[in-house]
């Protein structure tokens, strides 16, 4: 990449000075502006400064709320996210009923299910269920759902993924 110090000044709205200080340590490099160089420059902000990781203003810790296994038990265990949204994070046990529901890649990993409330996901591939009478937690297709009198908490799922 091929730019003046004049044009990244232009473009990130900052001085030619400012560009100068920086490119030579004159000025330390804090967060907001590695992100705006980052963005600038087309690269992870991570390439810039690798320890940003900490300062991001983006990055939150997510409760995870349940254990698929007891979803009338609250769990205490967090992951780094950057997304702020509504919904919850379950943890997916590599146990029988799971197994047929996700990929073999959950044996060799923890399978976590970000779940949201039907009104926020329209038309969701799988939706999740706790059933009255029971602590676990379920997967149904959307032609599979039992009756709405049998379900105690329904969600949606929006994804699943592997740490």
């Amino acid at each position: 990449m091929r730019f003046t110090q004049v044009e990244a000044a232009k473009e990130l709205g900052w001085s030619q000075g400012a560009i100068s200080h920086y490119l030579n340590n004159i000025t330390e490099l804090r967060a907001p502006a590695i992100v705006k160089l980052a963005n600038f420059l087309e690269v992870d902000p991570r390439d810039i400064d690798p320890d940003i990781e900490r300062d991001l203003p983006s990055i939150q810790k997510k409760i995870i709320a349940f254990s698929a296994l007891d979803m009338t038990k609250r769990i205490n265990e967090t992951l780094l996210s950057r997304r702020v949204d509504s919904s919850i994070l379950v943890k997916i046990p590599n146990q029988k009923p799971y197994q047929n529901h996700f990929t073999p890649e959950a044996i060799y990993s923890d399978c976590y299910v970000r779940l949201v409330s039907p009104s926020e996901l329209k038309n969701p591939k799988i939706f999740a269920a706790r059933l009255k009478s029971q602590k676990n937690l379920s997967f149904y297709l959307p032609e599979e759902l039992p009756p709405a009198s049998q379900i105690h908490t329904l969600w949606s799922v929006v994804n699943y993924s592997y740490y």
